[in-house]
């Protein structure tokens, strides 16, 4: 029998996410993990939140009573030492290690959270991942990199300058329940910053691949996957990757950049040859 892995998450119709980013840990940097030890593990964590949690309390107080339960009895934190290391991208370490960046935190709380019977979503906000908690007249907002405080609109806003420089209207859409492949995408998107920006080119070449899994119809990631090939010194590779973007965006605003490259990395690989 073959081994359940990451591809095979992403087709079932209801994609469990932290079972996915546990697969995805799987696939990058730990290869004899066990997944199901680590969703035990959540069961557990929730199992005795579950314990401290008023029944019949109103939503507000059980998601206060929560954040107080993961963020103090359970102990974790944001990562705010160290936030650019890639293991804050990894849920198995963020359970063994009770520290986290905001979209894992949130994946952990959300997963709590629901399992509990609160019913607590994913918000992509520009820069910072933030929960959602369905509410009877209004939902309410909290950061789990920052304890599970409350937020407002005004408080979202300052995160969002904070990690991107934006200051523009908030829009709507950045409100709504994120999908399951959009969350999956933005811890590979984190992991390929993370790894590109330490020149960690093997583990780069897997991140984006495993993202063309997620977007298989991003021709960027092609192209990322061409520019990392190259550094990697493949240039086959490399060649190969950076034209198959150019044929899905002959038009691309950096398409001379690009035809310019595959020439260059074709004037270097011939006399190799």
């Amino acid at each position: 029998m073959s081994q359940w892995m990451f591809r095979d998450e992403l087709q079932l119709m209801e994609i469990n996410v932290p079972r996915a980013a546990l697969q995805l840990a799987r696939a990058v940097a730990y290869p004899n993990l066990n997944v199901a030890q680590y969703m035990s593990q959540l069961y557990e964590l929730s199992e005795e939140g579950a314990e401290v949690i008023g029944k019949g309390l109103p939503v507000a107080m059980q998601v206060e009573q929560l954040s107080e339960f993961l963020f103090g009895t359970a102990g974790f934190r944001g990562n705010r030492s160290n936030y650019q290391d890639p293991l804050n991208s990894f849920l198995n370490e963020v359970i063994d290690r009770r520290a986290g960046i905001p979209i894992t935190l949130s994946i952990l709380y959300i997963d709590i959270a629901t399992r509990i019977g609160i019913p607590a979503y994913g918000i992509g906000l520009p820069g910072h991942f933030i929960v959602g908690v369905h509410d009877k007249e209004t939902d309410i907002w909290l950061d789990p990199f920052h304890e599970g405080r409350p937020l407002d609109l005004s408080d979202c806003a300052d995160l969002i300058r904070f990690s991107t420089g934006y200051e523009g209207p908030l829009e709507a859409s950045w409100f709504e329940p994120i999908p399951a492949l959009a969350i999956l995408a933005r811890i590979l998107g984190n992991l390929r910053s993370a790894y590109v920006g330490s020149r960690s080119w093997p583990q780069a070449a897997e991140v984006i691949q495993l993202l063309r899994q997620v977007q298989p119809g991003e021709p960027e990631h092609l192209r990322d996957l061409g520019l990392v090939y190259y550094h990697k010194r493949n240039l086959p590779q490399a060649a190969h990757y950076l034209n198959s973007y150019l044929q899905r965006r002959p038009d691309a605003g950096d398409a001379q950049v690009i035809r310019d490259g595959i020439k260059h990395i074709l004037d270097e690989w011939v006399p190799m040859n």
